[in-house]
């Protein structure tokens, strides 16, 4: 193809795909898929294998909607910036104490650590990292488990991950899991 052919052929391309080429334009130092991409497009280096435009259009899709969401999250700040935590901080930071705690569920985080959260006979919110599964007396611990423990306060933090339900945690360590005490949701009646 002469050089002339392929500049006729880009400008073709790009008045076929303007939306996607604008924002190729914008957004090609993300990554380096999308600033070859974009260097093949201004050396005439086309056409662009399906797979290639596929993956400019997950890209584009993808960040266009974390845009999105982090929009909605900043307006979700504002609007809820006021609103007073629900619960309440439990005991003294660097402090021991023996607790009754319900587990309520776990999350991976990005570094590879699990987060596994608690609720006291109150309703205050505890959480602790660790990497392993819940496991007391051989019984591997499942949502509504209820059972004793010997922990320490490490801190006391406010959990803001959904700006509409802003609520005090307290943050365990060195949890010494004692007796498992059963699951009143599990329970079979006869």
């Amino acid at each position: 193809m002469e050089d002339s052919d392929r500049v006729k052929f880009r400008s073709k391309f790009i008045s076929e795909n303007k939306e996607l080429v604008d924002w190729l334009q914008t957004n090609r130092y993300s990554n380096s898929f999308l600033e070859s991409i974009y260097t093949k497009i201004l050396r005439c280096e086309l056409p662009l294998t399906d797979k290639q435009l596929q993956g400019v259009k997950n890209s584009m899709g993808y960040m266009l909607k974390k845009v999105e969401q982090e929009t909605v999250r900043v307006e979700l700040e504002k609007v809820h910036s006021d609103d007073t935590p629900s619960g309440a901080y439990v005991g003294v930071e660097k402090t021991r104490y023996d607790m009754t705690l319900k587990f309520k569920g776990t999350r991976k985080t990005s570094r590879g650590f699990v987060i596994h959260n608690f609720v006291d006979k109150e309703g205050n919110f505890l959480m602790t990292f660790a990497n392993e599964q819940l496991i007391i007396e051989d019984h591997s611990i499942e949502i509504g488990d209820c059972f004793t423990c010997k922990a320490t306060v490490n801190r006391h933090s406010l959990n803001e991950f959904d700006p509409s339900n802003k609520f005090k945690q307290t943050v365990l360590n060195r949890i010494k899991y004692n007796k498992y005490l059963g699951n009143k949701e599990n329970a079979n009646v006869s």
